[in-house]
């Protein structure tokens, strides 16, 4: 009789948590700055705007991500980047700090040297909170690949990014 008390309760629970796929689904907006280059990079104190998606399962402590940014530098460069990520993170219910880790892909449009696409990996912690909408804030640091004309120029920018989703349960 016991062991049958014990499933029922651990189905009973697990009933209870269940959350339809759409509300683990969360879309939004943000806003970036890129800093941490140095002050001769045409990037440095950039702003931009993006679009993001995330799936958010309740109490997991893993999540992921894709978003896209496009950025406004003060020239004619035309720069924008695209981010897929995985999130490790304190499954609580309000306040989630989480750690990243992905790939991103960044393409920069110059008009007198033309156009270059690049990738690679990402890292960085944030934190995301849940009321009726989800907001947060994140740090990344970007690694890319150095440039052979200038070795000793630092191309690896901190990124921080913060937004509102909208969505889940």
């Amino acid at each position: 009789m016991r062991r049958f008390m014990l499933v029922l309760s651990a189905v009973f629970a697990l009933a209870v948590l269940a959350t339809p796929v759409d509300a683990q689904l969360k879309f939004g907006a943000q806003a970036s700055l890129i800093s941490g280059l140095e002050e001769a990079s045409a990037l440095d104190g950039t702003f931009g705007l993006g679009a993001r998606a995330l799936v958010d399962p309740p109490l997991s402590p893993v999540g992921g991500f894709v978003d896209a940014t496009y950025y406004f530098p003060d020239n004619d460069v035309s720069y924008w980047t695209a981010t897929a990520a995985a999130q490790l993170r304190l499954p609580l219910p309000v306040v989630r700090p989480y750690a990243l880790v992905g790939y991103q892909i960044r393409g920069v449009d110059v008009p007198s040297a033309g156009s270059d696409t690049d990738g690679g990996f990402v890292v960085g912690a944030g934190v995301q909170m849940n009321f009726m909408m989800s907001v947060f804030l994140e740090g990344t640091f970007e690694f890319n690949e150095d440039d052979p004309m200038a070795p000793d120029f630092d191309n690896d920018p901190i990124v921080i990014k913060g937004g509102v989703m909208f969505g889940g349960g």
